[in-house]
């Protein structure tokens, strides 16, 4: 990243907002903004000056921003915004304006690509990216940059104002050959501010990686199998395994998360992998996100040998009428065959599930509670649910009038907020509060649970690192119970 005394003007300066975990901010992870790094590796292999300002790895609030973009000058910003830090966003790109009212800003993300209307009318903001902005980006800038003939109505998949209305442009069609794609800017990135979550941060250096794009599942409560149509593009594991080398010889890193919405979809290509992981003899650990149905013994070996020590299984509810609700082919049994034979190969198992479906009532949360006791993960997170918005389930909540005062504080959208911000048919938000704190104690307080974790300790490092997540999470769940029955 360029440093704050540097005065040359760069093209473009890629921002990720910071954002905060809220009262697990101790034990989140903190990982490379990918989405926008890929970006600017393609924008730069087209020529351009580029410049990333993650000021969620570096934890920069809005005055340091500002400081970044006075010193920097870019003459265009991209400001890529999940849900969470979109409000951010747009203080970020007001501020810039008032820096130099010749700025260009656009804005990217899963955020605006399902919901561009209240961004794009704000008088601050010049153009949304919708979708995959490798080529998009690239177009907006040789117009603004004047290399091309292009005028906005030309360019697919943006959204641009005119004469105070919104206007959408023509789809653009996916990246079909990711393969052709440059990997991402990672010589623009702070590189040695990410951190793994706590349960599992090992002290080793630590980035994520992107290896595919979308999922071929339609579960309601998800927005990026939706964005990507349900279409799953792989890389290849040649050139995942360029990625990593570049990684583990340049920047020394020796844990990586694979955050692919579904990773083992391709068995062939994860033992293609684990074999040059292998052969290679790299001191490294992985973990990645998968489904319950995509795991059998050949599949965990290949993982186990090449480093793999977590696997996160999405689980969501805990009886089986949910699964057909959420739009999610598994069953109970499927769940607990893969836990079991996860566990079998000392892989730590990570298990969400999600509270506060808008059919939920008490009966149904406490089934989720029971089973996820029964299935006993390494770690279990349960969440309330967020609504994203161009999700299924986001739709659902809107016709129901199930949101309770959010509005458009998106910086609530957080996966392990102590506040729910929506109610079930059946529930208030304070009792879907109580519940969220009270799955916690019953899933973490068990006598089993703790002397499981106790028996696997290695050394004190590790005794500290799992007693202050336990701290943590405990902490977070008496809140939750608290503040409801005060609320109440």
């Amino acid at each position: 990243m360029s440093s704050a005394t540097e005065t040359k003007a760069i093209d473009i300066l890629f921002i990720m907002p910071n954002f905060s975990y809220g009262d697990l901010e101790d034990i989140g992870p903190r990982c490379p903004p990918l989405g926008i790094a890929f970006i600017a590796a393609y924008v730069e292999q087209k020529g351009y000056t580029v410049s990333i300002l993650d000021a969620f790895g570096l934890n920069y609030n809005l005055d340091k921003v500002r400081v970044e973009i006075q010193n920097q000058k870019p003459k265009v910003i991209l400001v890529g915004t999940m849900t969470a830090n979109h409000n951010e966003g747009l203080r970020i790109m007001e501020a810039a304006k008032a820096i130099d009212q010749t700025i260009i800003t656009i804005c990217g993300g899963p955020h605006v690509t399902n919901l561009p209307e209240s961004t794009i009318m704000k008088p601050y903001v010049d153009y949304l990216v919708i979708n995959e902005g490798e080529i998009t980006t690239h177009e907006l800038l040789d117009m603004v940059f004047k290399k091309q003939k292009l005028s906005p109505e030309n360019i697919k998949g943006i959204v641009y104002k005119e004469n105070m209305v919104m206007k959408l442009t023509e789809k653009r069609p996916f990246i079909i050959k990711l393969d052709d794609i440059p990997m991402p800017a990672y010589h623009l990135l702070p590189m040695d501010s990410y951190r793994a979550y706590g349960w599992l941060d090992e002290g080793r250096r630590f980035t994520t990686m992107i290896t595919s794009r979308g999922c071929p599942f339609k579960c309601s409560f998800c927005i990026s199998s939706k964005n990507f149509m349900h279409w799953w593009r792989p890389r290849s594991a040649e050139k995942v395994f360029e990625e990593i080398l570049l990684l583990y010889n340049k920047y020394s890193i020796r844990h990586i998360y694979f955050q692919d919405d579904e990773f083992l979809v391709d068995h062939n290509r994860i033992k293609k992998l684990a074999d040059m992981i292998a052969e290679h003899k790299l001191d490294l650990i992985w973990e990645c996100l998968s489904r319950v149905n995509h795991i059998d013994d050949d599949l965990l070996r290949d993982m186990i040998r090449s480093g793999c020590k977590s696997v996160l299984y999405g689980i969501e509810t805990g009886y089986e009428e949910g699964f057909k609700k959420i739009n999610k082919p598994i069953t109970l049994e499927m769940v607990e065959r893969a836990v079991r034979l996860t566990q079998k190969y000392g892989i730590m198992v990570k298990v969400t599930f999600i509270i506060g479906f808008p059919w939920e009532s008490d009966k149904e949360i406490k089934q989720t509670i029971r089973f996820a006791k029964k299935l006993d993960a390494d770690i279990t997170f349960i969440n309330t649910l967020n609504p994203y918005p161009g999700s299924y389930v986001y739709q659902e909540i809107i016709d129901n009038n199930l949101f309770v005062g959010v509005g458009d504080n998106w910086e609530h959208h957080i996966s392990h907020g102590t506040t729910p911000i929506i109610r079930t048919k059946h529930l208030t938000d304070k009792q879907l509060q109580y519940w969220a704190g009270r799955a916690y104690l019953s899933v973490y307080m068990r006598p089993k649970f703790i002397y499981r974790k106790l028996r696997h300790v290695r050394n004190f490092k590790d005794f500290k690192r799992n007693v202050s997540s336990g701290i943590s999470l405990m902490e977070l769940a008496v809140k939750r119970i608290f503040l409801s029955k005060k609320e109440n």
